[in-house]
Parts: structure tokens; C-alpha cells; sequence
């Protein structure tokens, strides 16, 4: 009924455009000459109206390379604000469809997304303009409102920053002045979705103040009973540019997310109740208990000298303040579960994160000759300083609760006596320099050598309920080399072969459980991990490089890979070698003007090659896809006075998504997804329906065999049901 009123409410908005198409106007001898003279302007300005285009060919300054990506020996999708409006993307996660391999494992609350993101096999490290957005235990949350671009970097990375995943990593690019705008965009959807957003700007001066400034709010109600979402988004920037060559720039970003009555968004089922009932069936929720919130705060300080036209520094340094507080309904454990009845007892349950990280880059890119060879140079120093903590608390007080009857009410003045069962204090420095050079051997051939240094040490504390205090101290070094080769068969066609090592220090504790009461008695911590990739792949530009096609296969091997802890989730399980081969296929961009496409594939089988457990050998890393298939396609009608009629079809595919338990999978799913929008000059009009056909899927999820029922047991987070976004929007 609902697809059907949507359905109509589209027809009657678009039915007047329709008419007014058709219907042949009325006019004068002299409005006749006047029309014939705007028809002919019309039909300029048509030809000339700025082309839409969904993909970059350049590297952001913060990830420091100063190359076409064409020249890059690794696969990096560069997608633009363009592409994320057309798709009516609102976060991180509504970007990941645009680039292989990326997906969301499993997490735990409506504001994580972003932590939980996935390349690989690997858990993919986030950054915010090449800087540091957490380390550990801070929140992560994320905004359309701040996203000018999004960088998917496939491999590891030691040229961004002193944290390589070999798996990969997204640089997220905040949006900064660039030319006079205003744009005012309002936002209504399924589930009580509202949301308004300005983006207001001024033109760069090439001496003077120049600034942008983006604000947010937005209130949903999710899918499940009783959880209701509210955003603050506020992100000015302020630059000044001392002369078109030289330049600072100052930014603030503060995103607030608040979830009233619990938080968490996962369910467990054992596997006769998977994917049944009423979707919106929440058991972790209570209408009494305090307001679950998670918050990003973030400082940075930018700044641009070039002293020509090959030398340039930059300097940046960042602040990020991130607390979160999730509050639950538990049972005995860390999930809610019921007897043969379905009456269980349920008590509250309180995490609290808090991390403040600061970091400091300077590098510096330039070219210098050695006879006729050339070299492209970056090098630097960046230093990242990270305390952070974490506290796990349970209710003192038990609530009698029925599945069936469903009665979610708790006294507030109760629900929130609690007792700390863990806290974790945690204190990292990471200092690194680093340099590479990309050398022109000849007019096609390039080598890419380089390396970098890591000194990295970390201070942890550790209370259990019991107050025993347990103190670890590591101190590291590693050496990251990198070398690449890249022969360019033409200008717009390149090969490439890449060998690339990673050291991912960890903050990871492991639980520490009585073998006779299998009650947590405390944690320790994990080792960090080290990882060596190897790649060969081929790009290609076509219709003058509006479309890119890239291919490539990989071979990584990983150390100490943590895997998820169920029973205890707050901690992890370290593996001992896994090994991610895999290949991977791309296609972004415009075939036309008015045609545009993004479609890409993944292959990846990532398993557990070396254990102190044979059991686990040959084991796949939980929640790793094995194929992922996406695409999404537009197509622009161009109409009468500089409008135009956009229609666009999408889906998304995952296949044998791999779980704790050996050969056991989640179920496959596809869901299928279509826009349409009306643009004219300076309005907009857009409708985004997801997942068309109100399948029922697990978005993400993990099996465990005997907890806390017998036989298999799945923790799972519901894919959203058929729903739609509508919105209006505005430039000036």
C-alpha cells in the first residue's frame, strides 16, 4: 500500500512538467518573436551547462601523491560530491557502493557505521583529510554535510599515514571554499525521516578571507520499535590566502548523534527464527533508559606554500575529541535471551568510549632530475598521539521481560544504577618519516620506491570488577618499504605490478575468562600486526577520461589478525596468519554527457593460513564477503529552459558472507534500488527508493554454535526494508 501512495505521489509531481511539455502555448505576434529568441538562448545554454562528472582523475592533497591516478600503481577510487548527490547519499556508507570490496561488517549501534567499514578480509582504517579520526576505542560517526569527496585506497598505504591496513583504507575530504554558493537542501522520508542541510560559501581570493560554512539537522526513526535518531551536524571553515601560491585554512566539524531508549541494532536468533517476525521487533530497547549518544569533534589547522611550480609544502595538524555512551537492555551475557517460555530477566547495560587524538603531518612534493631521469619526491614526518578509554558497566537492578507481550517500559530512576565490570585506559604515540620517489626510467616506464619508519609505544591499564589493575607497556619499530612498477601503454592506459608492506599497531584487548565459571575475570593485550601485498592490475581512460576501468588481482598476507569475540564484544580473538587473494574490477564514470555508470566487482577469499589451533586453519575471516557486485546507473533527459529529467537504477549483491564458524555462511542477497530527479537551473527535486523490493536480508552478521541457545545461533543487524527519501533543494 505504501509503494503504491509513493508511487502516486510521484506521478501527480511530475505529471505537470509532463503537460506543460505537451501542451502548445498561446501567444502574440511579438511573444512569438520573444520566445523564438529565448529558445535560441535556451539551446546555448543546454550545450554549455556545466557537465556532470561522478569520478576525479587527481589525488586530494592530503594523501600527499602528486600524480594522475592513472600513474598510481594501486587501485584508488576517487568518487565526487556529484555522484553522492545523485545517489542521495547521507554517509560513509551510502559511498561504499561506489568502489569494490568495501562493506560494513558487524556493529553495534545506528552512529558506528563507519568503524565497522571492511577492505578485503581486513578492517579498513578511516581518515578525515589524511589525518587520524580514532585509534581505538573513540567513536566514529559521519555526514553528507562535511563530504566533498570520498578516496577508496585498496592495499596498504604507507604514503597516507603511519597506520597501514594491507586491506586498505577511505580518506574522507571535507568540503573547504572553493566558489560563491548557497544551497539549501530539505529532506523527508520512510520512518519519519527529516532533514535539513545549508552549504554556504564564498570564492577563493587570491589575496584575502575566503570561508564555507555547513550545517545539519536530521531526525529518523529507525526500522526498530522504540529507537529514535537525532543529528547535529555544524562545520565552518575559514581560509586565507596570503597569495595564490600560499595559504591557510582553519576548520571545525562537530557531528552529534543521540539515540533515545537503547542503541544497539543487532539481533540474535537461533536459526529457525532468522529473518522472521516483525522486522521491527527490537528486544534490546527500553523506553526509561538514559540517551545513547556518540560525537565527533574535530580541530584542524591547514596550510599551503609553493614555491614554484614543481616544489610545494603542507602542514596540518588535527584534534579530535570523540565520547560515545551506548546504553542497552541485556540479559545474563551480552545479548537478550529467553527461556522455552520467552520470559527472560533484563538489567541495563552501559559502554562508554572516550578518545582524544592529535596529529601532526608535514611533507613535502617536488621534482628534481638526475640526468635525464626524473624524479617525482615526496617526503616527511607526521606524529599521532592517542588517549583513549574504555568502560563496560551492567545494571544492579533485574526487569522481568516477556518476548511475546513485549513490554518494553523500565523505572528511569533504576535502569541507570549500574556497576563497572571493566575499565581500559589506553595512551599511544606514533612517530613515523617516511619517503618515496616515483622515478621515470623512461618515456613509459616508472619505478615507485620508498619506505617508511614507525616508532610506535603504547601505555595500557586494565580494572576488572574485582579491582585488579594489570599494566602493559610495548614499544615497536617497523620498517614499511614500497615498490612499484608502471608502464604506460599509452597515455590513458597503464599496467602496473605493486609489493607493499603494512605495521598496524593494536589496541585490541583479549578476554581473559575462568575456564570454570566462564565468567570475564579480566583482558590482555593484542599484538600488533604486520602484512606484506602484492598486486597486478590495469588501468584504462576512455572517452576522454570521462570513464575509468580498472582491474587488478592481490596477494596479502596478514599477522595477529584480531576476529570478533561473541561471547565477549567487546573484545577480540587473534588469529595467527591470514592470507587475502583476491581480484577486483571497476568501471566509474560518463559514457556520455548524459550517461553515467559505476559498477564494480570482488572476488576475495581471505583464510586463516598458520594457527596455533588446527582447527582453525583454513578458516575464513568472519563477515568477509566472497563476491560483492554493485552498479548504479543514470541517465539525463535534457528538457525546455535549462532543465533536465534524471532517472537512475541501482543494485547491490553479496554472496557467501564467511562467519566465526567454519563453511558456515549468512544467507546471499541482492536488493535493487532507483532514483529519479528534476533539475532546473537553480531547484532540484529528487526521489531515492531503496530496496525496491522490500526484501529481507541481514546486512551483516556472524554465527556461533551453543550460545546462548543450542545449535546455531546468528548475530545479525536487518537490512533496511523497502523505503524512500525526498528532497527538495535550492542554489543561489
Amino acid at each position: 500500500m505504501k509503494k503504491n501512495l509513493y508511487l502516486l505521489i510521484l506521478s501527480f509531481t511530475f505529471l505537470p512538467f509532463f503537460l506543460q511539455a505537451q501542451q502548445p502555448a498561446k501567444a502574440t505576434d511579438t511573444t512569438v518573436h520573444q520566445l523564438n529568441q529565448v529558445n535560441k538562448l535556451n539551446q546555448i545554454n543546454v550545450i554549455s551547462k556545466r557537465k556532470i562528472r561522478i569520478k576525479t582523475d587527481t589525488l586530494s592533497n592530503t594523501l600527499k601523491l602528486q600524480l594522475p591516478l592513472i600513474q598510481v600503481p594501486q587501485n584508488i577510487i576517487s568518487i565526487s560530491t556529484d555522484l553522492l548527490q545523485q545517489q542521495g547519499a547521507l554517509e560513509l556508507k551510502d559511498a561504499a557502493r561506489n568502489s569494490s570490496g568495501i562493506y560494513f561488517g558487524y556493529n553495534s549501534t545506528p552512529f558506528d557505521n563507519s568503524a565497522a567499514a571492511q577492505i578485503r578480509g581486513f578492517v579498513a582504517y578511516t581518515t578525515l583529510n589524511g589525518m587520524s579520526r580514532r585509534f581505538s576505542y573513540g567513536a566514529s560517526i559521519d555526514d553528507d554535510a562535511i563530504i566533498e569527496n570520498v578516496e577508496f585506497v585498496k592495499g596498504p598505504a604507507g604514503f597516507l599515514n603511519s597506520v597501514g591496513e594491507p586491506g586498505g583504507s577511505i580518506n574522507i575530504l571535507t568540503k573547504t571554499p572553493g566558489h560563491q554558493l548557497i544551497n539549501i537542501v530539505q529532506t523527508a522520508g520512510s520512518f519519519n525521516l527529516y532533514r535539513i542541510s545549508a552549504d554556504i560559501g564564498s570564492e577563493v581570493q587570491k589575496k584575502g578571507f575566503s570561508f564555507r560554512f555547513n550545517t545539519a539537522y536530521q531526525h529518523k526513526d529507525t526500522y526498530l520499535n522504540d529507537l529514535r535518531t537525532e543529528k547535529y551536524v555544524v562545520a565552518p571553515v575559514l581560509q586565507y590566502n596570503f597569495s595564490p601560491n600560499t595559504y591557510v585554512l582553519a576548520e571545525y566539524d562537530f557531528i552529534k548523534g543521540e539515540v533515545q531508549n537503547g542503541s544497539a541494532i543487532v539481533k540474535v536468533r537461533s536459526e529457525q527464527d532468522i529473518l522472521t517476525g516483525p522486522i521491527s521487533a527490537n528486544y534490546s530497547s527500553a523506553r526509561g533508559l538514559p540517551t545513547s549518544y556518540t560525537q565527533n569533534e574535530t580541530g584542524r589547522i591547514y596550510a599551503i606554500h609553493k614555491f614554484n611550480d614543481k616544489w610545494q609544502i603542507t602542514s596540518q595538524s588535527s584534534y579530535l575529541s570523540s565520547p560515545y555512551q551506548n546504553w542497552n537492555m541485556t540479559s545474563k551475557g551480552s545479548m537478550v535471551n529467553f527461556d522455552a517460555s520467552g520470559n527472560t530477566k533484563r538489567r541495563s547495560s552501559l559502554s562508554m568510549g572516550a578518545g582524544q587524538t592529535f596529529s601532526s603531518q608535514l611533507f613535502a612534493n617536488g621534482q628534481v632530475y638526475t640526468g635525464a631521469v626524473k624524479h617525482q619526491l615526496l617526503f616527511g614526518a607526521d606524529y599521532t598521539n592517542s588517549r583513549d578509554s574504555l568502560s563496560l558497566n551492567n545494571g544492579k537492578v533485574e526487569f522481568d521481560y516477556n518476548k511475546f507481550t513485549a513490554n518494553s517500559y523500565v523505572n528511569p530512576n533504576t535502569v541507570n544504577q549500574i556497576t563497572r565490570i571493566n575499565r581500559t585506559n589506553n595512551n599511544t604515540f606514533l612517530k613515523s618519516a617516511f619517503i618515496y620517489d616515483n622515478i621515470q626510467l623512461q618515456k613509459k616506464l616508472l619505478l615507485t620506491l620508498g619506505a617508511r619508519y614507525t616508532w610506535y609505544t603504547n601505555e595500557k591499564e586494565t580494572t576488572n570488577a574485582k579491582g585488579v589493575v594489570k599494566t602493559n607497556n610495548y614499544s615497536q619499530k617497523a620498517l614499511s618499504p614500497r615498490a612499484a612498477l608502471t608502464y604506460m601503454v599509452n597515455p590513458a592506459t597503464s599496467v602496473f605490478f605493486l609489493y607493499d608492506q603494512s605495521f598496524v599497531p593494536q589496541s585490541y584487548q583479549v578476554a581473559l575468562v575462568d575456564p570454570v565459571t566462564k565468567e570475564l575475570i579480566g583482558s590482555a593485550p593484542i599484538n600488533p600486526q604486520q602484512g606484506k601485498d602484492m598486486e597486478l592490475g590495469i588501468k584504462r581512460n576512455w572517452f576522454s577520461s570521462r570513464l575509468l576501468t580498472t582491474l587488478n588481482a592481490f596477494h596479502t598476507t596478514k599477522t595477529n589478525v584480531p576476529i570478533p569475540d561473541l561471547v565477549n564484544t567487546a573484545f577480540v580473538k587473534p588469529a595467527g596468519q591470514v592470507t587475502s587473494n583476491g581480484i577486483e574490477a571497476d568501471v566509474i564514470g560518463n559514457i556520455t554527457d548524459r550517461l553515467s555508470i559505476t559498477a564494480n566487482y570482488t572476488y576475495v577469499k581471505a583464510t586463516i593460513t598458520k594457527d596455533e589451533d588446527p582447527e582453525q586453519v583454513g578458516k575464513e575471516l568472519p563477515q568477509t564477503p566472497q563476491q560483492i557486485f554493485n552498479t548504479w546507473i543514470q541517465y539525463r533527459f535534457l528538457l525546455k529552459n535549462k532543465a533536465s529529467l534524471n532517472i537512475s537504477a541501482g543494485q547491490t549483491s553479496m554472496m557467501k558472507r564467511s562467519t566465526s564458524e567454519k563453511n558456515q555462511y549468512i544467507p546471499d542477497f541482492t536488493k535493487f534500488d532507483a532514483g529519479i530527479s528534476y533539475v532546473q537551473d537553480k531547484y532540484f527535486f529528487r526521489l531515492i527508493a531503496d530496496n525496491l523490493t522490500g526484501k529481507r536480508y541481514m546486512s551483516s552478521g556472524d554465527i556461533i554454535t551453543g550460545y546462548p541457545y543450542d545449535g546455531r545461533n546468528f548475530y545479525y543487524i536487518d537490512g533496511d526494508p523497502f523505503n524512500v527519501k525526498v528532497s527538495v533543494g535550492i542554489k543561489f
